[in-house]
C-alpha cells in the first residue's frame, strides 16, 4: 500500500503566495525576522489546511527508507516490566538493522514537535493514543502500531484473578486487596479491583476488602499496617491479602511483622511484578509474573507485518501470566 505524499514546507508556501524562507520563519516562530500578521495568518492557514508537519529530517529521507522506530509512552510508569519490554523491542528492532527510539509523550499535541525534527518509518505506541494523534500519523503516512499494554488481553485475565484463584486454592475465603492511590497508574490498578472482585464472586467468595494506599512515592509501613490491623479486626478477620504490585505486597509484610503476624501462617500474602527483590523477601514473595519478553517479541512481530503491509490479525498481542508460588502464600 502506497503511503500518502507528505506536504512539504515549498507546498505551504505555495498556497500562501509567500517564499520557502518565509514559511521556516512563521513556523520556527522566529522573533528576530519581521513578518506582517496577514502574512503569518497566511502561512498558518496554509499549514494547517495541508496538514503540515515540518520535518527537520527531510533532505536525509529524501535518499532513502526511515530505519528509526519511534516508540511512544504516553505516561505508563516505569518499571522492571517496562525496562524488559524496552531492552526486548530495542534488540529485535535492531535486528531488523533500524534503531528505536524511546519518546515519554507529556501532553497529547507534543507528537506534531517531536515529528518535526525526524519521520519514524512506524510508531509503537505503549498505551492507546488519541484520536488526534492518529489522525496525525495516518495524515502523515505513518504506520502505527497499538501494543496497548493499558488494553492488551492477558492469558488467564488481569493478575489479580491468579491471585484470588491461588489464595482460595490454598483455603482463604476473606480476601483483602491492597490497591494504589495513585492517579498513574488507574489504568491498571481499576480492572485489577475488578478482577479481584468478579473472582471471589465466582468462587463463591465474600465481598473482599479493598484499600487504596498512597503511591509508592509516599507508601508507608505504618498506612499499610494501620489497614492490615482493620481488616484483621472482628470475627471475620482477612487472612489473605493480594496487592497490586511487589513493593506493595513487600509493605504488607513489613507490616505483619510490625503487628506480630506470622506470614502465611496468620496472613498470606501475593504480589504481582516478580521484582527481583521478590525472591529475597522475608518470607519469599508469591506473585504473578508478566512475559514481557515475549510480549515484546509478538509486538515486533505484528510491526513487522504492518511495514511488509502483510497484516493477518488485527488482535492485540497477548501477554502471558503466570503464577510464581513461594513461601508468602
Amino acid at each position: 500500500m502506497s503511503r500518502p505524499r507528505r506536504a512539504t514546507s515549498a507546498d505551504v508556501a505555495r498556497l500562501a503566495g509567500v517564499s520557502r524562507a518565509t514559511v521556516s520563519y512563521v513556523l520556527n516562530g522566529r522573533a528576530d525576522q519581521s513578518i506582517p500578521e496577514a502574512t503569518r495568518a497566511r502561512v498558518l492557514a496554509a499549514a494547517a489546511q495541508l496538514k503540515y508537519v515540518p520535518n527537520a529530517a527531510s533532505k536525509a529521507l529524501r535518499a532513502g527508507e526511515s530505519r528509526l522506530v519511534l516508540l511512544v509512552n504516553p505516561g505508563l510508569p516505569w518499571g522492571s516490566n517496562l525496562r524488559t519490554l524496552v531492552d526486548t523491542l530495542t534488540a529485535s528492532v535492531a535486528r531488523s538493522g533500524r534503531s528505536l527510539l524511546m519518546w515519554h509523550r507529556q501532553e497529547p499535541g507534543d507528537l506534531a514537535r517531536v515529528l518535526a525534527h525526524f519521520e519514524p518509518r512506524v510508531v509503537i505506541a505503549l498505551a492507546h493514543l488519541g484520536d488526534q494523534e492518529e489522525s496525525l500519523l495516518a495524515d502523515v503516512g505513518i504506520p502505527l502500531v497499538d501494543a496497548g499494554i493499558d488494553s492488551a488481553a492477558p492469558t488467564g485475565g488481569v493478575p489479580s484473578v491468579l491471585q484470588v484463584r491461588h489464595l482460595a486454592s490454598q483455603g482463604h475465603r476473606r480476601i483483602g486487596y491492597l490497591s494504589t492511590g495513585d492517579p498513574a497508574r488507574l489504568m491498571f490498578a481499576a480492572p485489577r479491583i475488578e478482577g479481584v472482585r468478579a473472582t471471589c464472586r465466582d468462587l463463591g467468595l465474600p465481598e473482599p476488602r479493598i484499600a487504596e494506599v498512597p503511591s509508592a512515592a509516599r507508601l508507608s509501613v505504618s498506612t499499610v499496617a494501620e489497614v492490615l490491623a482493620g481488616w484483621r479486626s472482628g470475627p471475620d478477620a482477612v487472612t489473605a491479602v493480594a496487592c497490586y504490585n511487589d513493593l506493595y505486597a513487600a509493605a504488607v509484610l513489613a507490616a505483619a511483622a510490625r503487628l506480630g503476624l506470622e506470614v502465611p501462617g496468620d496472613v498470606a500474602v501475593v504480589g504481582v511484578d516478580d521484582e527481583p527483590f521478590a525472591a529475597f523477601a522475608h518470607p519469599p514473595l508469591t506473585t504473578v509474573r508478566f512475559d514481557m519478553a515475549a510480549f515484546a517479541d509478538r509486538v515486533w512481530a505484528y510491526a513487522e507485518e504492518v511495514l511488509a503491509g502483510e497484516v493477518a490479525s488485527p488482535a492485540l498481542p497477548a501477554i502471558d501470566l503466570s503464577l510464581v508460588p513461594r513461601a508468602s502464600a
